[in-house]
């Protein structure tokens, strides 16, 4: 948990920020109120300051200050996300569709994820009444009668969409905003049953050509379903319009109902172009999928996605492979690890948020960091009441100590590239490898599906050309964020480093001159 003293720097810095001429005492009253924010967010990140659910720290709007979201590219050609021109990692549970829909506390998730080191949510927009989940929320169109009239547009809807993203925005978290959820099109109890666009429950005459829910999804141009989805679109795009912690993704599962393919996307894509050239604006954009991400089906498509878009990190090694082949940054959806199993689950129910669901999490965004993903996305399905601070206990910890492993090797970031070689006669099963010219860091870990695994002291041989004398290396310990100090010797073109015992995953970091960060 971060102190009182670190928040007030960063809450007095934006005060900096936020001053604009008024004079020092305006100034001092200010912090000082922040201040005393920041000493009750420190004593207890889960007590609730949002007595006013609009109350949020208000950033200045002048596009010289704010930090922009831009794909950059290093020297030797690796492209990768950048905040302010930094590399970024993004990560946390996120609550789908309630926290843009009214369903859910924005300003208490928002400050529990920045309290404790997580800036990350994927959210979606609802084809449905969110109610039928258990939280009454808005609707983005309004009723007629007892049914609804879906070209009657709720601006209320997408103004609270566009206020939601700014209070994450000034909480430091990024929204993966996809632009549909597929399932609400599949045929399921709770989905097209009770679609916006159904017409059992709308009174709009044209969606009786929609049966189900592939034929508005997939409707062709010139039709009412195809003009309709793309006003969908831009009132979702007009609603980011401003804020700039935002990518965007076309729609989730791709090709999960027939009929959505690349060539379904590619069009969608084109209505972002065409809105970005109405509102001078770029937005970044992908597709969330996990098979379309090979030489034979993206690369006819790359030119028209800015970041890779894995829907889960399935296959490790497919996804090296992929970021290289498209030279683009990649990011995850959601925590299920493995095949999509049930089981592969994280945080998608109740029995899922337990400490091994949480150890897995933590080890899926290192395994994930280890293949190159900048963001690492994660299910919140669990009910409101129940998605807060006590369920995810464990989790803050490692989610604090993952922000300062990033600060150690984020600012190498541009440089490090995959290297699994390097690594042998590691401990645990599995062990992945990132190198520069300046670090080489190791990853060890037990694996998927498998908790409390106790490693003894060990020793691992990694090939590394640093010289002895020159080198600094050190034990990062995942669960903690702590680092010590660690003995190598070398063996001819290799370093064999000194590990002592751990539980489930460990981090190596081997700095060329002793020097860390």
């Amino acid at each position: 948990m971060r102190d009182s003293d670190e928040i007030t720097e960063q809450i007095v810095d934006t005060a900096l920020r936020l001053h604009t001429g008024l004079g020092p005492g305006w100034l001092l009253c200010v912090v000082a109120v922040f201040t005393f924010l920041a000493n009750a967010v420190a004593e207890d990140p889960a007590a609730d300051l949002s007595a006013s659910p609009g109350l949020r720290v208000e950033q200045p709007t002048d596009s010289r200050v704010l930090p922009i979201l831009t794909v950059e590219r290093s020297d030797a050609g690796k492209a990768y996300l950048a905040w302010g021109g930094k590399p970024l990692l993004a990560y946390g549970p996120g609550d789908e569709m309630r926290l843009l829909s009214g369903g859910a506390d924005v300003v208490r998730w928002a400050r529990w994820q920045s309290a404790n080191g997580m800036n990350l949510v994927r959210g979606h927009p609802a084809s449905v009444p969110i109610d039928a989940y258990g939280s009454p929320g808005l609707h983005p169109f309004n009723r007629k009668g007892d049914k609804w009239n879906v070209d009657d547009w709720n601006g209320t809807y997408f103004d609270n969409m566009s206020d939601a993203i700014g209070i994450l925005e000034d909480h430091g978290i990024f929204l993966h905003l996809q632009l549909w959820q597929i399932v609400w099109f599949k045929e399921a109890p709770n989905r097209w049953a009770i679609n916006y666009l159904n017409p059992a429950n709308n009174v709009n005459e044209w969606t009786r050509g929609y049966a189900q829910g592939r034929h508005y999804l997939t409707a062709p141009a010139g039709s009412p379903g195809h003009a309709h989805r793309k006003q969908w679109v831009r009132r979702i795009l007009n609603a980011v319009k401003g804020h700039r912690n935002v990518w965007i993704d076309v729609i989730n599962e791709l090709g999960g109902v027939p009929g959505t393919d690349l060539d379904w996307a590619r069009e969608v894509v084109s209505w972002i172009r065409e809105w970005e050239k109405d509102n001078d604006g770029r937005l970044l954009v992908g597709v969330d999928s996990e098979s379309v991400y090979h030489s034979g089906a993206f690369k006819p498509y790359k030119n028209d996605y800015d970041v890779i878009m894995f829907n889960e990190l399935r296959n490790r090694t497919l996804a090296i492979k992929a970021i290289d082949a498209f030279e683009m940054p990649a990011v995850s959806v959601r925590s299920s690890d493995g095949t999509n199993q049930w089981r592969d689950y994280m945080f998608a129910n109740a029995d899922q948020v337990g400490p091994s669901h949480q150890s897995r999490y933590r080890r899926l965004c290192y395994r994930s960091i280890f293949a190159g993903l900048q963001a690492i996305g994660a299910y919140w399905k669990p009910e409101v009441a129940q998605a807060d601070y006590l369920d995810m206990r464990d989790w803050p910890a490692s989610a604090r100590a993952l922000r300062a492993f990033w600060g150690r090797i984020g600012p190498h970031w541009p440089e490090l590239a995959v290297d699994d070689t390097m690594v042998s006669g590691a401990v645990a099963p599995h062990a992945y490898g990132l190198k520069s010219d300046r670090l080489y860091c190791v990853y060890l870990e037990c694996g998927s599906h498998t908790h409390d695994n106790a490693y003894p002291a060990s020793t691992v041989r990694i090939k590394c050309p640093f010289e002895l004398e020159r080198l600094h290396a050190e034990v990062f310990n995942p669960r903690t964020g702590e680092s010590t100090t660690t003995r190598t010797s070398r063996i001819g073109t290799a370093l064999d480093v000194s590990l002592p015992a751990f539980t489930d995953d460990s981090v190596v970091l081997i700095w060329r001159e002793r020097k860390a960060g």
